[in-house]
């Protein structure tokens, strides 16, 4: 990095360190160069780095600076011409009605201090070391700061960084017009990269009126000026009158302080905005201008310090019109220089012209002189003034080809010209070198030969882009194109070409033969297995001391493939989607076919062929895969093969085959009695092997029954219910739950009692013990249910031998008592009795039963038993005593009252 530091000195008075060179935004280097130094112009240096130079090279202290089409913003050393870094500044898509890869750069790099401020593509303002770049020990830039969204809300910065005390002014616009953004100018401090103030385009921050241009600085009246972009759709002048206008801004307050639309009639669909920077200058009587052009077609001018009065004069340039790098309209920044405003653009407004340059009395908007572009295209790009010279740059949408002009500013008369590819980028004149880049990416380095012009000659050929196919060829006009007098034999040689493709000129060396210019034929072929390509081809011409190259892209159309993963159970089909997606191009048919497949399957596509439509960037075909029974369960890797031309390509699909699908069905409780009227519930449980709806349903039901399935507790039960009318039909019925899924059906058989009106028997007590020869009682209670009424007639059976019932009522409607009496002759033991009754439609039961035991013995006058007996005992000792002293002899009970006694 060392080496890298040198290099960048302190800025030069010659520098150009911003886009538009000055804060009035003339695009005047104001450096002195004649008529006569134009004409000797040669090209000095030339380096092929490759990605489409957008920008406005940016020179500052020995360096140069640039944004590319391919994502980057790059440093060269001035020292020795070479690129000292490059940094990606770009977004991933995808984007807002774009089908692009990325979006990459296009503002202008602004050196400011010691920082180089870069808009990236992804919508972050960036502050870099001019020497390296990226902090070598972090990696990181000095700061970043995101004011757009890219991705998601479709904003962009076309705007180029201004920077102006201590702040950088960056703008945001659309993307893309097919969705508006809020428009606004963001104010960044230039150390920190904090954002210290927003301009809105709208009051109420809606869509309309982006800022795609480079701001311009008045600083008698300390007045920021901006040109904006298009209305929003719906919206009128009047709602947004900031829109297509030029406005007036205070640079520290970030308000409005004046402004006018010079097109009151605009709307969205005409997208009548501002691509072009305004630019500032002063007549000789005070008046303070400020012109641009307008995509209308029409350059207007302003007092700037009365914006509001409206227009003092306008122009037409060009026809109008919504791209302007198709070759319509206008979107050209005008530099201003001695009275003169330069104005150019697409497509004239008759049609006569492809393309055209005018110089305008600044101060009237009278034309000075015209230079018509034919047919070698539009002015797309902003041009540059210095001293007597005019610099503007041509773009051929045809060819892809552009010139680089120097006109006389004086007259409009070409003084030199240098064969390029097309130029987006206004050329820089810095410090007595002008610099431009090209759509190859192609840089230039041009200084006047102070001998006066030489014999030289430019190198170019006949398109920007060759698109042979993988494995293809296809022929480039190759012409060196003699100047001053230039006769020389010119060598042909490829200096930078992929190893993969090959070169042969057809002559090799270009001999002066009175044809001009020299022509020759580089055939140029590919290897098939070259894939994707996207890179520049440098050819060099060497002759009479001069050495010219030219450069054209070399875009290697192929394709890629893609699959989604397939899955079936055994014996079914499974898809695959299968894409094509055309890289650099390509939409060419390719051929599908597929090995790799499981035993007892086979596949198909549809279409064979994929095909891109109109457009479209991909094709898809739909691969079939059938497998039968005798294919084996597992997860398989099958291969795609694409082929178109020489090129193949493949993908792999991951291909499962499953179990056959299968399910089970079962129902819980198998069996319910339900009576009349009522509902049975039960639930039902699936089983299931694969993943896939099963549906429910019922069949065989009781007349006058219905079913419903509800969600269960779980994802695996549903509850059935099953609702009886009052007249279903009494009885034991079955019927079947039945389940469809996968292409499978089961039924489970589920058992139904339908129940009438009827009664409950029940017994109180249910047991009973009885000696024989007594008696004992049970209460039979009748309890009726689903509307029963009447009387039930009662009986009791399974009497045992010896035993009889009776009723208190053996016809009852509500209670009954029976009696079971036991003969002495009974035999003891328990029995049971079926007790039930009988009405009208209707039985009940009830069981009780009966223990018979024998009787107690009988005790005569013995008894001691309870206080009775305890007293006849004592009575019965006082009685002893007394027989005993009268007579002899024991009494019957004479041992018995001694034990008592004794006791």
């Amino acid at each position: 990095m060392g080496l890298a530091l040198a290099l960048v000195g302190p800025a030069q008075a010659g520098d150009w360190t911003f886009y538009r060179h000055d804060l009035a935004g003339t695009a005047n280097a104001g450096e002195p160069l004649t008529t006569d130094q134009a004409r000797a112009l040669e090209v000095n240096r030339a380096i092929f780095p490759g990605g489409d130079d957008y920008s406005n090279p940016i020179v500052a202290g020995g360096s140069l600076y640039y944004t590319s089409g391919d994502g980057f913003v790059h440093a060269l050393g001035l020292s020795d011409f070479t690129e000292r870094w490059k940094i990606p500044v770009w977004a991933p898509g995808p984007f807002h009605c774009l089908s692009m890869s990325r979006a990459a750069p296009v503002g202008a790099p602004a050196v400011a201090g010691s920082s180089v401020f870069v808009p990236g593509g992804d919508g972050v303002v960036y502050s870099l070391d001019p020497a390296t770049g990226l902090d070598p020990a972090t990696g990181s830039p000095q700061w970043s700061t995101r004011i757009a969204d890219v991705n998601n809300l479709g904003e962009f910065l076309w705007s180029s960084p201004f920077p102006l005390n201590g702040k950088i002014y960056v703008g945001v616009a659309s993307l893309h017009d097919c969705l508006l953004v809020p428009g606004r100018l963001v104010a960044l401090d230039q150390l920190t990269g904090a954002v210290v103030g927003t301009w809105w385009a709208d009051v109420n921050h809606q869509p309309g009126g982006g800022i795609w241009t480079q701001q311009a600085y008045d600083p008698a009246t300390n007045r920021l000026f901006a040109t904006t972009g298009t209305i929003a759709l719906g919206q009128t002048t009047a709602q947004q009158p900031w829109a297509d206008a030029f406005v007036a801004i205070d640079p520290d307050t970030m308000e409005t302080v004046d402004s006018f639309s010079p097109i009151p009639g605009d709307n969205y669909y005409t997208d009548a905005d501002f691509g072009a920077s305004p630019t500032l200058y002063d007549s000789p009587d005070g008046t303070h201008f400020i012109a641009a052009t307008n995509k209308n077609g029409w350059v207007y001018a302003l007092d700037r310090d009365h914006l509001a009065a409206g227009i003092l004069w306008r122009y037409q340039i060009s026809g109008g019109g919504a791209s302007p790098d198709l070759g319509e309209s206008s979107i050209v920044s005008a530099p201003y220089a001695n009275g003169t405003l330069f104005v150019g653009g697409a497509k004239t407004a008759d049609g006569q012209y492809p393309g055209t340059v005018m110089a305008l009395d600044a101060f009237t908007g009278a034309e000075k002189w015209q230079h018509p572009f034919h047919p070698d295209g539009f002015v797309l790009a902003g041009m540059t003034v210095t001293g007597e010279v005019l610099f503007v740059g041509t773009a051929n949408p045809g060819s892809g080809r552009g010139i680089l002009y120097a006109l006389d500013q004086a007259t409009g008369a070409v003084l030199y010209q240098l064969s390029t590819a097309e130029i987006f980028g206004e050329p820089t004149w810095a410090n007595g070198a002008l610099y431009v880049g090209d759509g190859t990416g192609s840089m230039f380095e041009l200084v006047s030969n102070p001998l006066g012009p030489r014999p030289d000659f430019d190198l170019a050929v006949d398109r920007l882009v060759a698109t042979p196919v993988a494995g293809g060829s296809l022929n480039v006009n190759v012409s060196a194109i003699p100047k001053n007098g230039f006769t020389a034999p010119v060598a042909l040689t490829v200096t930078k070409l992929n190893q993969a493709a090959a070169a042969t000129f057809t002559p090799a060396t270009l001999s002066p033969s009175g044809q001009t210019p020299y022509a020759s034929t580089m055939a140029l072929s590919t290897a098939a297995s070259i894939g994707p390509l996207y890179e520049t081809v440098v050819i060099s011409g060497t002759g009479g001391g001069r050495t010219r190259s030219a450069a054209f892209w070399l875009v290697v159309h192929d394709f890629a493939l893609s699959a989604t993963s397939a899955s079936a159970p055994q014996g079914s089909s499974a898809t695959s989607t299968v894409t094509v997606s055309g890289l650099y191009g390509f939409a060419d048919p390719v051929a599908l076919s597929v090995r790799g497949l499981p035993a007892g399957t086979t596949a198909s596509f549809s279409p064979t062929s994929a095909s891109f439509a109109a457009s479209s960037t991909s094709a898809t075909s739909t691969l079939t895969f059938s497998t039968s029974a005798s294919t084996p369960p597992g997860t398989y890797t099958a291969t795609v093969t694409g082929q178109s031309g020489g090129a193949s390509r493949t993908c792999t699909v991951a291909l499962q085959i499953s179990q056959p699908a299968d399910f089970q069905v079962a129902v819980m409780p198998g069996n319910l009695q339900i009576a009349r009227g009522g509902q049975a519930t039960y639930q039902v449980s699936i089983a299931s092997a694969g993943s896939f709806p099963v549906t429910l349903s019922a069949s065989g039901l009781p007349p006058g029954a219905t079913a419903s399935f509800a969600p269960g507790p779980s994802a695996e039960v549903e509850v059935l219910t099953v609702s009886l009318g009052n007249d279903t039909p009494t009885g034991l019925w079955t019927f079947s739950v039945i389940a469809a899924g996968g292409g499978l059906t089961h039924t489970a058989s589920v058992l139904l009692t339908v129940t009438g009106p009827g009664f409950d028997l029940t017994a109180g007590p249910t047991s009973a013990t009885i000696p024989r020869g007594g008696s004992g009682a049970f209460s039979i209670t009748v309890s009726p249910h689903n509307g029963f009424s009447g009387s039930v007639h009662l009986r009791a059976d399974g009497l045992p031998a010896g035993a009889s019932a009776s009723w208190s009522a053996v016809d009852t409607a509500s209670s009954s008592t029976l009696t079971v009496s036991v003969s002495t002759a009974a035999q003891p033991g328990t029995y049971p009795i079926s007790v039930s009754g009988t009405g009208t439609g209707a039985i009940g039961s009830a069981g009780v039963s009966v223990t018979i035991v024998d009787p107690p013995p009988s005790t005569g006058g013995c008894s001691s038993g309870g206080p009775t007996g305890f007293a006849a005992a004592l009575f019965g000792v006082l009685l002893a005593t007394r027989l005993l002293r009268r007579r002899q002899g024991a009494q019957p009970c004479a041992a018995l009252e001694s034990n008592i006694v004794s006791e």
